[in-house]
């Protein structure tokens, strides 16, 4: 599971929004939370600099000996239901949580900051242009961990009408090491190989986003503290959250660097997204291959390495996402949800589900995931 590279930036020599200046009074039309805070082009720091002085910023709240810092960003109505909740942790780690639905698209460009970004997707619709002829939609229950360098900016769109529900995690790489870590050395292959990549290319990779990780990201969006206790339990899920996803580093197992050309990452992305919307019947390898236009063993041996688990495995735990969706949000019967999720005995379905959350189907509604 190396980290992909994409050599040139997307976009070159962008104007720099001083903190303060060109602030909006409302939301950017067709921008995202840096357009509303910091203005277009706004960076993360200038965003979070703004949140005490922007207007239709909500619930600040400070924790002075801690150095935490929040606030909520409440969507109008015009332009759609929800929120941005942003948090600061010391000068080190920058929190967005995202809860809304947009009325129409949404697009904003996303300067370069030399940070290391944990995106924690649980539901949306959102698309990155990581690369000039291939961007990367993640529109599934998924983690994405990827190091943006300054100079590298990209374009960031969302769907309209559906829920975005994400936790996105900016952190220094020294404090990721020196807390977390200790030394680079002691930091897990892949993730070092992050963390070491050339500071002009764009490295990412993509990672199972388990119960544990899933559990814990819904716990920021559902958390019901308020003032202080709303930020120090950011903060200790935060970290938690951190720790979480350094162990599923430290759990992959080792693969080989491997380069990928521009055609390779069309195919691969190609065999990801047909993965991701055909539940039922599951394609097999040989399907999946041919409408990818690459060979069977190429798919195989370039799947796993580029996005960190087997393509039978990566399929498993769509439909299994997918399973949990329709149980818990649109509360499906048990048996229509085997059948949607490609499953022709609804005991082999229950086998599989147990087998991946812990829980039976049945017992799934109002409960939490570990």
């Amino acid at each position: 599971m190396p980290p992909s590279q994409i050599p040139d930036p997307v976009v070159k020599g962008r104007p720099i929004t001083a903190h303060g200046a060109g602030v909006p009074s409302a939301p950017e039309r067709g921008g995202l939370f840096r357009a509303f805070l910091a203005g277009p082009c706004g960076t993360l720091g200038d965003a979070f600099a703004n949140l005490e002085r922007t207007p239709g910023v909500q619930v600040v709240a400070r924790h002075v000996r801690r150095r935490l810092l929040a606030a909520r960003i409440v969507f109008p109505p015009e332009e759609g239901e929800g929120y941005w909740e942003l948090t600061q942790i010391g000068d080190d780690v920058y929190v967005v949580v995202a809860n809304v639905s947009y009325k129409s698209s949404r697009r904003e460009l996303v300067p370069g900051d030399g940070m290391i970004q944990f995106y924690f997707k649980l539901s949306g619709d959102l698309t990155l242009g990581v690369s000039q002829t291939e961007p990367l939609r993640l529109n599934r229950p998924s983690l994405l961990v990827y190091f943006q360098p300054v100079g590298f900016d990209m374009q960031e769109w969302s769907a309209p009408s559906i829920r975005e529900r994400s936790v996105t995690v900016n952190v220094r790489a020294e404090y990721l090491v020196e807390n977390f870590m200790t030394s680079l050395a002691h930091a897990p292959p892949q993730l070092s190989a992050l963390l070491t990549g050339s500071p002009r290319q764009f490295n990412y990779c993509q990672l199972p986003l388990n119960s544990r990780m899933f559990d814990l990201a819904a716990r920021l969006l559902e958390s019901v503290y308020t003032g202080t206790l709303a930020l120090v339990h950011t903060e200790a899920t935060i970290l938690e959250l951190l720790c979480a996803t350094v162990a599923e580093f430290g759990a992959a197992e080792p693969a080989p660097i491997e380069q990928f050309s521009e055609h390779d990452l069309r195919c691969l992305h190609a065999a990801r997204a047909l993965l991701l919307k055909q539940f039922s019947p599951a394609p097999t390898i040989r399907q999946v291959a041919r409408a990818a236009g690459m060979s069977e063993t190429s798919l195989k041996r370039g799947f796993k390495s580029l996005f960190g688990e087997t393509i039978f495995d990566f399929s498993v735990r769509c439909r299994m996402q997918h399973a949990l969706t329709l149980l818990r949000e649109q509360r499906m019967p048990v048996a229509r949800v085997a059948e949607a999720v490609g499953y022709s005995h609804q005991t082999s379905f229950a086998t599989a589900f147990h087998r991946h959350f812990g829980l039976c189907p049945k017992d799934v509604r109002g409960q939490r995931f570990r």
